[in-house]
């Protein structure tokens, strides 16, 4: 199982690189490659940057293959990238995500694209994409179509329902943060025993 971490976007909601803001001392992006080595082969990051994540360790830096700004982008350059027929892709936003969860969705692949579905919410950049579908992504890209699930409603995927779980908060800006980081000090605190 190969693991393609999205990092290319400008986080302006966020005021600053989200990818590299601390959570527990640690940075957001480092905590979601922390839980993917657990479970995955190969980890890549995909980014325009690269640079900024060399303190990453056992991780391959791709750079993305267009400058546009869009998480498409970083899906074209992971499946033109990968030599595996399926891959697992994930945002570099979700500082919260489980190794388990990457295991149940990869398990539950039936040779379509296949996301989680939380209360109602489809999660297209924590999903398993077969490399087949790199041919019709680059022909929506070139017609100037930029909605990632408008991509895969078009080219059919499979839903994972599962309930909600704080696993799946994307942190988009400071708000999320501080509820991501009340949410990590209470469950530190939980596994320490200190939950009076």
């Amino acid at each position: 199982m190969d693991c393609y971490i999205l990092a290319g976007g400008q986080s302006r909601r966020f005021g600053e690189d989200k990818t590299l803001f601390k959570i527990g001392g640690i940075p957001c992006i480092q905590r979601i490659v922390q839980e993917a080595k657990k479970v995955c082969a190969k980890v890549f990051v995909v980014s325009k940057n690269l640079d900024k994540y060399k303190f990453l360790e056992d991780v391959e830096l791709i750079r993305d293959l267009s400058e546009k700004q869009l998480p498409l982008v970083g899906l074209y350059t992971a499946l033109s990238h990968t030599k595996e027929d399926r891959i697992v892709v994930l945002s570099a936003d979700m500082p919260l995500i489980k190794a388990d969860l990457i295991s149940h969705l990869w398990e539950r692949y039936e040779g379509k694209i296949t996301l989680y579905e939380v209360a109602g919410k489809t999660y297209t950049f924590f999903g398993v994409y077969p490399k087949d579908i790199l041919k019709p992504l680059e022909d929506y890209l070139k017609a100037g179509s930029t909605r990632a699930l408008d991509f895969v409603c078009l080219v059919g995927y499979k839903a994972v329902r599962v309930k909600h779980t704080e696993a799946f908060l994307n942190m988009n800006t400071k708000e999320d943060a501080r509820l991501i980081l009340e949410i990590y000090e209470r469950d530190k605190a939980k596994s320490s025993g200190n939950d009076l």
